[in-house]
């Protein structure tokens, strides 16, 4: 992140985007290749997404719950 401190955050932010953009056309043309290729590989290959997603999604949930539990309350 050195380069990107000098620069403006809407022009950071706007990189980003652009390589997360790139970053997705290139998995979507490999999944495409993959489905022609290897239907079999595919299937695993969108079980394991699944499996990740479920993952991310529980360390989350923990997290948040961390989180909230070791804040007090205000009322």
């Amino acid at each position: 992140m050195s380069k990107a401190a000098g620069q403006s955050l809407p022009n950071v932010l706007s990189k980003v985007v652009d390589l997360l953009v790139e970053s997705r056309t290139r998995i979507d043309a490999m999944e495409q290749v993959l489905v022609k290729t290897n239907p079999v590989a595919y299937q695993l290959y969108l079980g394991m997404i699944e499996n990740l997603q479920a993952q991310k999604t529980a360390e989350v949930n923990r997290a948040l719950t961390q989180t909230l539990k070791s804040k007090p309350a205000k009322r």
